[in-house]
């Protein structure tokens, strides 16, 4: 099958229930990962951040691969590509992140790296042509706001400030990237490679330090919890649920993160604020808003990793039907 006619039924099957699971699913990874916030806070005074983000990853790419070794292989040049810019930005936006942190507070460092809700839709037009419809618009707009109330505390530009931008434009190219290059056959082989890639790359950071393990069983069985779920399950249902979902959509509910992760720093002692629950109202909106958007998707007008199809005249005609260009 043609690069081409894969890409258009892939976005052929957007939208009506399929979408609406696939919405589902990658809320669920949300809250996964909100937990997962707390289990690293935990985590932390038994492995450093370099440690725990290349440990989880390697694990989890290595634990994937042994499972389906041939699934990489089986990717193809044009998924193969796509899976390493996958990795590099996810793996890229995280180290970015966390350098950042050093230098500016962690509310500020929040509200700047939620702005890839923003940059999402955005950096869909500008790469790969990708229109987004009013009531998407909409949901990212009142997303953004809901992520301002809960974390917004005012920036002051710096060294800090300009890094963690630079991991929000990372994470919104990933998502970007993720939306444009998944499809249903090829989910598994690309979240491995991404997985992979980004322990990878995380390693090259945490090596020179040396690696820290967990000194305690808990914390074993909270790096366990952080390399199947957080890790392994949910990048794997992010990558199907983008299949069938937008990038400015995918970002619109990956904002629900801060929120699962203030619901369950109650569980462990944390106070609900009255900023919280709007923020989070907000967000809620924003996902009302994305799900009754108009969800017809149209292809991009151009695919920079496929390989070009070759022309072939149809029979009984005297030369090939070459088609113009696919508007976005």
């Amino acid at each position: 099958m043609t690069a081409t006619r894969q890409t258009e039924q892939r976005l052929g099957s957007r939208g009506g229930p399929g979408q609406r699971i696939a919405i589902i699913a990658l809320t669920c990874a949300t809250a996964v990962w909100g937990w997962s916030y707390i289990t690293t806070v935990w985590l932390l005074p038994e492995m450093g951040t370099p440690s725990l983000v290349a440990v989880r990853f390697v694990l989890a790419g290595l634990i994937m691969v042994a499972i389906r070794p041939r699934a990489i292989l089986s990717l193809g040049r044009r998924h193969t590509l796509a899976g390493l810019g996958l990795a590099f930005f996810l793996g890229s936006g995280t180290l970015l992140q966390v350098q950042g942190q050093h230098y500016i507070p962690a509310s500020q460092s929040g509200f700047l790296v939620s702005l890839f809700v923003v940059l999402t839709p955005l950096v869909a037009r500008v790469l790969f042509r990708t229109k987004v419809t009013k009531g998407v618009w909409a949901g990212v707009l009142v997303a953004t706001g809901g992520l301002a109330v809960i974390s917004f505390n005012g920036v002051a530009l710096g060294l800090g400030s300009w890094l963690t931008l630079a991991a929000a434009l990372s994470y919104s190219i990933q998502v970007a990237f993720l939306s444009e290059y998944s499809a249903p056959d090829k989910v598994y082989g690309l979240a491995t490679l991404q997985i992979l890639g980004t322990g990878v790359i995380a390693s090259c950071w945490a090596v020179p330090s040396g690696i820290d393990l967990p000194d305690t069983p808990a914390g074993w069985g909270w790096l366990a919890y952080s390399t199947l779920m957080a890790t392994l399950g949910m990048y794997a249902v992010q990558t199907w649920a983008q299949s069938r979902v937008s990038a400015a959509g995918a970002a619109v509910v990956l904002a629900c993160e801060p929120l699962f992760v203030a619901v369950f720093s109650l569980l462990v002692g944390a106070s609900l604020t009255g900023r919280t629950v709007i923020g989070g109202m907000l967000i809620l909106v924003a996902m009302f808003l994305v799900v009754s958007a108009d969800r017809s998707v149209p292809p991009p007008l151009a695919d920079p990793l496929a390989l070009p199809e070759p022309l072939t005249a149809p029979a009984g005609e005297d030369g090939p039907d070459v088609p113009g260009p696919r508007h976005p």
